[in-house]
């Protein structure tokens, strides 16, 4: 065989060796957020619909919309967002709301791999002056990141490092989950109680600006949770955190059926004696979609009274289903 072609074998071969071993060597990205595909509309105007979980004045953490500029590494970006700033503290007071982390809070570093989002913060992330406050930058931050499809648990770090609980005794270390938002009663999980997420209507003191919280409440276990949880809403919210049911008390769950993605709520006649006007009664609607999708596996919500899907006596029209939403409190600020 020729010298030439040897030599020619030669080369390719350690070429190719080098090529290989530098893909074996090429670490994966760090910073970056993956994002599920967004409607043309946000794309085209480089703006994004992002659930920021900012506090009211009830010391409630609250879901609100609304449109940040599309930027690479956009989950890092959100949690700047939810820095105290006197711009942000400014805007946000119109409604009622205030951002839930300090001022100077910086984001060290942040990964996001195989669903768990790793962020560090620096100190000033711990430095609140009682536990409620701390709790809540704690949940906003998980509530927040876990709005993105990419992000199922998410892991705090503080100075590289993760304390096994906080100076106010709030537990940091280990990998968080959505758990217990705006929990009514520290009571914990067993086979007899579990808990169900709740959505009564808030607003700001002057009432120019409604949106719905989510509340926690421990209830017994039944053979149908989704109707234990309508049942629940109907009862209305503790006293004193400013939040209101807007279901008459005198309303009756009849019967709740799920199927696959579908569930079907029957309620008694007196759901409709809710006193009148547009806007109630769409709150009526919102609360219980709202409180039925936080379910598993619930997509469509068909509301009925008396078995029947009519129309509302503001004319809401109940026979087509409705969607779980994207968005809660979409109304953006």
């Amino acid at each position: 065989m020729p010298k030439k072609f040897i030599c020619l074998i030669i080369i390719l071969l350690l070429m190719t060796v080098v090529t290989g071993c530098g893909l074996l060597r090429k670490d994966p990205p760090q910073e970056e957020v993956p994002e599920a595909e967004e409607n043309n509309e946000q794309t085209l105007s480089h703006l994004r619909k992002t659930v920021f979980y900012f506090v009211n004045e009830h010391n409630l953490l609250v879901p609100v919309t609304r449109d940040i500029p599309w930027v690479e590494g956009i989950g890092r970006a959100t949690l700047e967002s939810l820095v105290d700033s006197e711009d942000l503290r400014a805007e946000l007071a119109e409604k009622g709301f205030r951002p839930p982390l300090p001022a100077d809070t910086e984001v060290l570093g942040m990964t996001i791999r195989d669903g768990l989002a790793k962020v560090d913060f620096n100190a000033t992330f711990l430095q609140h002056s009682e536990k409620t406050a701390e709790l809540n930058a704690i949940n906003s931050v998980v509530y927040t990141l876990t709005e993105f499809p990419s992000v199922d648990q998410v892991q705090i770090l503080v100075e590289g490092e993760t304390p096994e609980k906080t100076s106010n005794g709030n537990q940091l270390k280990g990998v968080l989950s959505r758990k217990d938002i705006n929990l009514e009663t520290s009571v914990n999980a067993s086979t007899e109680m579990v808990p169900v997420t709740l959505y009564f209507r808030g607003g700001s003191i002057d009432g120019n600006f409604n949106y719905f919280v989510p509340v926690t409440r421990m209830v017994a276990k039944t053979h149908n949770q989704i109707k234990t949880a309508l049942e629940e809403l109907v009862k209305g919210p503790a006293e004193g955190i400013g939040l209101v049911s807007l279901l008459p008390k005198d309303t009756k769950v009849l019967d709740v059926i799920q199927k696959d993605g579908e569930v079907i709520v029957n309620f008694s006649k007196e759901i409709e004696g809710y006193g009148g006007g547009i806007d109630i009664e769409q709150s009526v609607v919102n609360s219980v979609v709202l409180t039925v999708s936080e379910f598993p596996g619930a997509e469509i919500v068909c509301i009925q009274v008396e078995g029947q899907a009519d129309v509302l006596p503001e004319g809401t029209v109940l026979e087509t289903p409705i969607f779980k939403p994207l968005y809660v409190n979409p109304g953006s600020i």
